[in-house]
């Protein structure tokens, strides 16, 4: 349990030290000097390229996976700026989203419809803490233009069930709970649990180095997510065949076409997909990740003291350990 709530954390988010000078992309020469600036590369040629040129490319896209890095003002610009870019061109969008849950379709569509204020939508539908500075656009582009928006996640409280009795848990649901997650939640590739593992080992680096990670509930917890999503990208697809699918998750749950899109996949072999990933400046570029790759600056240090990160650790073990398994 300790290791799957922290899980989008390790996925989505890579605490680096910031770079206090102005960093500029190698092949192009346009400045990414604040939080705000990407740089996108088709990774095919690795070469530069443009949101008009991405927008072009992808017009006859069944679905397009946006990954971001949680909380990065750069993930959510490009979201934005490509959403819209991707609208003129082609006016049948459907937004699928990571961080609203099935349970709370209904808020999001009285909310999309003008029945309620965006602070209920906010409270009755769990946004995420930091939707009214990252989602909000989203969701006001959304609804200007009177396109369908689909809570695609499970329930945290789902997902913290399973982690703590496993995906036998499903089945003591009642009808209406069990269209909260996919039907599947076991099925995966060998290739994402070599994935998984890997992130584990990162997050435990400070452990033994002969500590061996078995694939336990945790897996199970986080394909709840994977392939709900997937189930609920498809549900979106079956219901507005001719319209464009456009999804919105951690960069964890789409990266190297695993996750998501790997589940998404299995249920919908013809489907055309195409995948837009994160990388930070500092690091190697991975080509493989995605269709296409935009760059942005790394994240702030977390932490500089590990007795700090070590306060911290405990502080949100303790938190979570008194939270039940209760729906």
């Amino acid at each position: 349990m300790k290791f799957i709530t922290t899980l989008a954390a390790i996925a989505s988010i890579v605490s680096m030290q910031g770079c206090s000078i102005t960093e500029q992309s190698e092949q192009q020469g346009i400045e990414i000097s604040t939080m705000y600036d990407y740089v996108l590369h088709d990774s095919k040629n690795k070469l530069p390229t443009s949101i008009e040129q991405i927008s072009e490319n992808l017009k006859d896209i069944d679905v397009i996976f946006i990954g971001e890095y949680h909380s990065h003002s750069a993930s959510h610009k490009l979201q934005a700026d490509l959403l819209t870019a991707l609208y003129l061109r082609n006016k049948r969008l459907v937004l699928t989203m990571e961080q609203f849950s099935r349970d709370k379709q209904q808020v999001l569509d009285q909310y999309l419809d003008n029945e309620i204020g965006e602070q209920t939508l906010i409270n009755e539908g769990d946004a995420w803490e930091n939707y009214r500075s990252d989602y909000r656009p989203l969701i006001e582009f959304a609804k200007s233009n009177q396109l369908p928006v689909f809570a695609a996640n499970t329930p945290l409280s789902i997902v913290r069930c399973v982690a703590r009795k496993g995906p036998e848990f499903i089945k003591t649901l009642d009808s209406e709970k069990e269209l909260w997650v996919a039907t599947d939640i076991t099925t995966n590739t060998s290739a994402y649990q070599d994935k998984f593992i890997s992130a584990m080992m990162h997050h435990k680096a400070n452990k033994s180095p002969n500590s061996k990670i078995t694939l336990n509930n945790s897996f199970y917890a986080q394909l709840a997510r994977d392939n709900t999503m997937a189930e609920s990208i498809y549900n979106a697809h079956v219901k507005y065949p001719k319209s464009q699918i456009v999804h919105f998750n951690g960069a964890f749950h789409s990266n190297h076409y695993l996750g998501t899109v790997d589940a998404l996949t299995r249920i919908a072999p013809n489907l055309n997909i195409a995948i837009i990933s994160p990388n930070f400046l500092d690091e190697k570029v991975d080509w493989t990740k995605g269709d296409y790759i935009y760059k942005l600056k790394p994240l702030p240090a977390r932490y500089i003291k590990n007795e700090n990160k070590e306060k911290s650790i405990v502080k949100m073990i303790n938190s979570r350990s008194k939270r039940k398994c209760e729906l």
